[in-house]
């Protein structure tokens, strides 16, 4: 699951955009409308501040969301925790990052280690081995939120990723977080009322079908422990680690989350790789690549999708250590930034007109 946790990494700061990079020209709008928001995560495809830039310009070209992965500073929300100039600055430079751009800003603060989805991340000293048990720590993780929202006012806020597999490697830890999480959603919803608030879930894991992983069936039961304080229904899904080539993929392997909770769905973030995985994971090609997003983005029209964010924006241009560079093919341009199979697909969609869901402005200044 390191694997996919990777689309979860903490991305180098974004830089403060110092007059405002220039805004990208009205994007020409043609063919039958959309009902969904389109997006990429920040990753970069290099590790410098200008390709985190990059990654936003890309976005807003030919989307109209950037989602940014945030590891919680605990020590800056904790009793007697000192000011936080970094904090401060990163805050503020996302914010503008994606304001000057137009984009609606989704942040996903992620309590849990993306390479083990059982432990808290980065917990400062003192605090090693703790859990959401401590008090302290609860009462951090809900500052955070609370900061968040009101010094970002993002479009979108994620309290948790892929939380579906904390569950199955610690259901303690597991029901803890449900428990902060009721506190931390009425904290956003109390100073941004507009932000939608949620958890994502991995789907292939929710479903039982990682290939590497115990077949287990499908734990809906789990969407119950958020019921009514679910904004999204938000999958994060690579089905190419799960299935060979795209036309494996079930037919009705999206239609299954229809109508689970009452909540629109959205895929933050889908990928599908466009090379053969090494040791046999996957034979995708770069046909194969365009034939999921065709299918993705067909049944996020079906299924009344409202946000649909896809991985990379291009692939990296520096070697990806394992087990993380079996995501490495997921970008839609190459590293060279030369556009694969499937950016047509893309580039079509981001033409198409938004209806049904307001197009978002930036992020608002606090």
């Amino acid at each position: 699951m390191a694997v996919l946790a990777a689309a979860c990494a903490d991305p180098p700061p974004v830089p403060v955009p110092t007059a405002s990079p220039v805004a990208p020209p009205p994007r020409p709008q043609e063919g039958a409308p959309r009902s969904f928001l389109l997006g990429f995560t920040a990753t970069p495809a290099e590790l410098t501040d200008e390709s985190y830039a990059s990654a936003f310009d890309l976005a807003a070209r030919y989307g109209e969301v950037i989602a940014v992965p945030r590891a919680p500073r605990w020590a800056s929300f904790l009793p007697g925790a000192e000011d936080d100039g970094e904090l401060v600055a990163r805050t503020v430079s996302e914010r503008e990052a994606a304001a000057a751009r137009g984009l609606a800003l989704v942040v996903a603060l992620d309590p849990f280690d993306p390479a083990d989805r059982g432990r808290l991340a980065s917990l400062p000293a003192g605090y090693e081995g703790r859990d959401l048990s401590n008090p302290a720590l609860r009462r951090a993780f809900v500052e955070e939120a609370r900061y968040v929202a009101a010094h970002q006012r993002p479009a979108y806020l994620s309290l948790a990723s892929e939380i579906n597999s904390t569950f199955e490697r610690d259901p303690t830890a597991y029901r803890q977080f449900t428990a902060v999480y009721r506190e931390a959603y009425r904290a956003v919803k109390a100073v941004s009322p507009e932000t939608r608030v949620f958890v994502t879930f991995q789907y292939e894991e929710l479903l039982g079908v990682v290939p590497w992983l115990p077949p287990h069936v499908a734990r809906w039961e789990l969407l119950e422990d958020f019921r009514g304080r679910l904004d999204l229904l938000a999958l994060s899904s690579f089905p190419s680690f799960a299935y060979s080539v795209a036309r494996k993929v079930p037919p009705d392997y999206y239609a299954r989350a229809a109508g689970r909770i009452e909540a629109p769905i959205a895929f933050l973030p889908a990928g599908f790789a466009s090379t053969p995985g090494r040791d046999g994971v996957n034979s995708s090609t770069e046909a194969e690549q365009r034939r999921f997003l065709s299918r993705l983005l067909g049944d996020a029209e079906a299924l009344s999708a409202e946000l649909v964010v896809w991985y990379l924006g291009r692939d990296p241009r520096y070697e990806v250590a394992r087990p993380t560079d079996l995501l490495a093919s997921t970008g839609l341009r190459d590293a060279a930034d030369a556009p694969k199979e499937a950016w047509a697909i893309w580039e079509e969609a981001a033409r198409r007109p938004l209806s049904g869901v307001p197009a978002p402005s930036g992020p608002g200044t606090p």
